[in-house]
């Protein structure tokens, strides 16, 4: 043979049973020889080598041939079936995968919609779809209570027993108001508006430095919507003008003095028992600050039942008013409710009390409207924000007690949750005598339990 390759030994036994395809084996050339045997080595099992064996016997035994047709023979080619058995498996998992993408469908189900409902029922509608609910809050303009937002949306296909996140409405967005008395007008809009609200502007004759904040409503601390406007009164700079009396003056030398006072007289005239040409009335009245060039209405008496001798007249009465003594209001914030209250008192003034949520503890008076140093005619209002603290009881309505004796409003009061504080306040009524004359806060105010109320109870002295 032209090779030294060792035959396998049942090939080497078929060939030597025919010795033409022996000898014609042997002729052959060593590659040719190699694609044999290889073809013969690719027989799967015992009969498809044995079927090869004797399909190669008969191709390398052919019927006699001349010498010039002579060829060496190749091996036939071989069948690959793994090509076809890996596209029918291909297709077998193809089709595993439609039937279950196709029949898992089945067990979803749409999502409902639930955004504008109430939680409970929400919550019910999800449970209803076979899905479960999760729940988050957040500020809306939705009524407290009420799914603004839910995830995922509705229409969407979910499996049995998936999430459904609701978001519940906790009203409107609120935040305490930050205090800008005493910064500059672009530090307090600033200010205002990193915490959600606008700033509306007013200015005023103040001996405050000019754009200077010297007053805001609400008062700091107080707890608003966001986006609503708070009002910050601006000082100009100027001086203010302190109106002087002018009632009981005649009207040349009312005239005369409010000129002196660089505001402007505005004559009104109007029947009155005062003589004629007494000045009986003025608005603004005595002690009030207002801008240099002001107008100050003054109302001249034109006799008893006159109309003023054809002068003119307009619906508008200046309100009679006596001089009132000027106080230099206490500053209070920074102290507890009880000593602020007490130092008002005993200025002469009268607080409006209103209980803010704020950061400090409970009790602490947290803003002050007009602030420390103002000045204020006795027995004005002085408005203070006392802090509910960190952690606030729950909230009751204060409850009714004018017209009550110290005793029986103390009690009301007291059974309510409250501590209560006891003020005398002058009275020239011997009916208010003994009596609760004014409360604060106001009754109907909703307050933390154990939070202080005054009363202010009718005394002659």
């Amino acid at each position: 043979m032209a090779t030294e390759r060792q035959l396998p030994a049942d090939f080497a036994g078929a060939l030597n049973e025919v010795p033409a395809a022996r000898d014609r084996f042997a002729g052959l050339s060593t590659e040719r020889q190699g694609e044999w045997l290889a073809w013969i080595d690719r027989g799967r099992g015992g009969r498809g080598r044995a079927a090869r064996i004797d399909d190669a016997i008969r191709r390398l035994a052919p019927p006699a041939v001349t010498e010039e047709e002579v060829v060496e023979p190749v091996p036939p080619p071989t069948r690959e079936w793994w090509p076809w058995l890996l596209l029918l498996l291909l297709l077998v998992v193809g089709g595993l995968l439609a039937w279950y993408f196709l029949t898992r469908g089945d067990d979803k189900t749409t999502v409902p919609n639930v955004i504008g409902l109430r939680q409970q029922v929400a919550e019910q509608r999800i449970h209803d779809a076979g899905l479960k609910s999760l729940t988050a809050t957040g500020p809306s303009s939705k009524p407290q209570g009420v799914v603004f937002k839910q995830r995922p949306g509705a229409g969407t296909q979910l499996g049995d027993g998936q999430d459904v996140t609701i978001t519940i409405s906790s009203g409107v967005a609120r935040s305490p108001i930050p205090d800008v008395t005493g910064d500059s007008i672009a530090d307090a809009q600033a200010k205002l508006q990193a915490a959600g609200f606008k700033a509306q502007v007013k200015r005023v004759a103040s001996t405050k430095q000019k754009g200077l904040v010297v007053d805001q409503e609400p008062l700091a601390g107080v707890t608003a919507v966001k986006g609503s406007s708070v009002i910050v009164t601006v000082s100009t700079g100027a001086r203010p003008v302190v109106v002087p009396t002018v009632v009981g003056l005649s009207q040349n030398d009312a005239v005369k003095k409010l000129t002196d006072a660089k505001l402007v007289p505005q004559i009104q005239n109007a029947p009155s028992t005062k003589p004629k040409g007494t000045v009986f009335a003025q608005k603004p009245a005595t002690g009030k600050e207002v801008d240099k060039g002001a107008t100050v209405t003054i109302n001249v008496s034109s006799g008893p039942g006159t109309s003023g001798g054809g002068a003119t007249t307009t619906t508008t009465t200046a309100t009679t008013t006596t001089t009132a003594t000027r106080v230099s209001v206490p500053g209070v914030r920074g102290l507890a409710v009880v000593a602020g209250l007490r130092r008002l008192d005993q200025a002469g003034l009268r607080p409006t009390v209103t209980y803010v949520s704020a950061s400090q503890r409970q009790g602490v008076i947290v803003a002050q409207s007009p602030a420390g140093g103002s000045s204020l005619g006795q027995g004005g209002r002085v408005r203070i924000s006392v802090s509910n603290g960190p952690n606030p009881a729950a909230s009751t309505a204060v409850p009714d007690v004018a017209g009550q004796d110290q005793g029986a409003a103390t009690t009301a009061l007291q059974d309510a949750g409250f501590k209560v504080i006891v003020f005398s306040r002058r009275t020239g009524d011997p009916a208010k005598e003994g009596v609760v004359i004014e409360q604060q806060p106001v009754a109907g105010s909703n307050i933390p339990r154990g939070s202080h109320v005054a009363i202010f109870v009718g005394s002659s002295s």
